[in-house]
């Protein structure tokens, strides 16, 4: 019988690269931007010295979360 180990990188989920995650990337990227802006626009309570990203900055963070959950599920 053999045993084999695999370290936890090895182990890790990688997200996947290629055309199909580029799409539904993009599309969702679009999608987050009027959220972003919305966000963007509405006063927030914040700590004073917190930068705030972009609108851009914004959307591809809700979209760089939004992605790898939708290709896991």
């Amino acid at each position: 019988m053999t045993q084999t180990i695999r370290s936890g990188a090895a182990q890790r989920r990688r997200r996947p690269e290629g055309v199909e995650y580029a799409l539904y990337f993009g599309l969702i990227f679009i999608i987050s931007l009027p959220i972003a802006l919305v966000r963007w626009v509405m006063p927030r309570r914040e700590a004073f010295g917190r930068t705030r990203r972009s609108i851009l900055g914004e959307a591809w963070a809700m979209a760089n979360n939004a992605t790898p959950a939708l290709f896991s599920a």
